[in-house]
C-alpha cells in the first residue's frame, strides 16, 4: 500500500509540476509540513497518568497540552519532541532525571499528540518553545530531538532562559530536508524552488521573528553549554547537520553513536548517560573544553 502510494505521488507530481506547477507547491508543502501520525503506546498513557498536565498558551491563540513530573520546587528540563513524535518519546529519560532531583517538563507540539492542528512549519515549531520558556520561566536545561532540536536553534536567537542545552539528532538545515523530501517525491526542481518562497510568504509572520530566510533562521549567536548527540547511520536526518552545528556553534561538543539511527537513540542506555552526566555534572565551562566522540554498539 505504502509502495502504490508512493508511485501514485510522484505520478501526480511530474504531472501537476508541469501542467499546473502552482497546485503542485501548494501541496508539496501541505504534505511536508503535516504529520501524518503521532500514536502513543499504552506503555505512554500510563506514564501520561503519572504527570501533572497544564496548557501552555500560545501567542496566535492557540494552546499546547503540557506535562510535568517530580516536584515543582525543583530545577525545570524542558524536553522538546520531533516530527510524527509526542511528549512521551523522552520517557527514558524521565526516572533518571526524577532521581536526581529534577523536574521534568515536555509538551505535545502542534498537531501532534493531544495539541490542536493539523501541519506545523519549523518556524511555529520555534514558536512553541518561545511559549513553553514564557510559562516556565528560566530552566536548568532544554532538551530537544530532530525538528524539536531543530526549533529550539531557531527559537535560540531571541535568547532562552536556560543554563545548558542537549540536541539529539538536531535538524539544522530545512531546505537539505525538503530536498530529500522532493526528491522521493519526485517533485520537479523548480516547484521545490518555488515551495521555499510559498512557503516563506505562508509563514512569514512567524518565521520573519528568527531571520531573513529559512536559512537564515537556523543561525543564531545564542550561547550556553551545548551537548549534541547524533547517529552516523541516521537516515532521516544525517549527521552532517550536527557536524554543520558544531561548526557555528565551536563552544558545543559532538557525541557521534554509531547503529542507533533517528529514533532509537533516545532510549539508548550509553546516550541516556550521556546527557545525564552533561545535565547534572557540566560546569558553565565544560562544554567549551574539548570534543569527544561516543560511539555505541547499538
Amino acid at each position: 500500500m505504502r509502495k502504490l502510494a508512493l508511485m501514485l505521488a510522484r505520478y501526480f507530481f511530474t504531472v501537476t509540476g508541469r501542467i499546473a506547477p502552482f497546485i503542485a507547491v501548494r501541496v508539496g508543502e501541505k504534505l511536508f509540513t503535516t504529520p501524518f501520525y503521532s500514536k502513543r503506546r499504552d506503555v505512554e498513557f500510563e506514564l501520561l497518568q503519572s504527570a501533572d498536565r497544564f496548557q501552555i498558551a500560545m501567542d496566535d491563540g492557540r494552546s499546547m497540552q503540557g506535562y510535568r513530573w517530580g516536584n515543582r520546587e525543583d530545577p525545570v528540563v524542558l524536553f522538546v519532541h520531533g516530527w510524527t513524535a509526542t511528549a512521551t518519546c523522552f520517557m527514558s529519560f524521565i526516572d533518571p532525571l526524577l532521581e536526581q532531583g529534577y523536574q521534568v517538563v515536555s509538551y505535545d507540539v502542534i498537531a501532534h499528540g493531544e495539541s490542536p492542528g493539523w501541519s506545523v512549519s519549523v518556524s511555529e515549531w520555534a514558536d512553541t518553545v518561545v511559549a513553553a520558556m514564557k510559562e516556565l520561566g528560566s530552566v536548568e536545561c532544554i532538551v530537544g530531538h530532530s525538528v524539536g532540536a531543530g526549533a529550539v536553534i531557531v527559537a535560540s536567537s531571541l535568547g532562552l532562559q536556560t543554563r545548558k542545552v542537549v540536541l539529539v539528532s538536531p535538524l539544522t538545515d530545512i531546505l537539505e530536508v525538503v530536498e530529500r523530501f522532493a526528491q522521493t517525491l519526485s517533485i520537479p526542481d523548480d516547484v521545490v524552488h518555488r515551495m521555499h518562497q510559498y512557503a516563506w510568504e505562508k509563514y512569514h509572520y512567524s518565521a520573519s521573528r528568527y531571520g531573513t530566510d529559512w536559512t537564515d533562521i537556523f543561525n543564531s549567536p545564542f550561547k550556553v553549554p551545548t551537548l549534541l548527540i547524533h547517529d552516523i547511520d541516521d537516515m532521516e536526518i544525517t549527521v552532517s547537520h550536527a557536524r554543520q552545528l558544531v561548526q557555528r556553534w565551536p563552544w558545543a561538543v559532538l557525541h557521534e553513536t554509531r547503529r542507533l539511527g533517528h529514533r532509537r537513540i533516545l532510549i539508548n542506555p550509553g546516550v541516556i548517560s550521556s546527557a545525564m552526566d552533561f545535565i547534572v555534572e557540566s560546569g558553565p565551562n565544560s562544554a567549551v573544553a574539548t570534543e569527544r566522540t561516543l560511539l555505541q554498539a547499538g
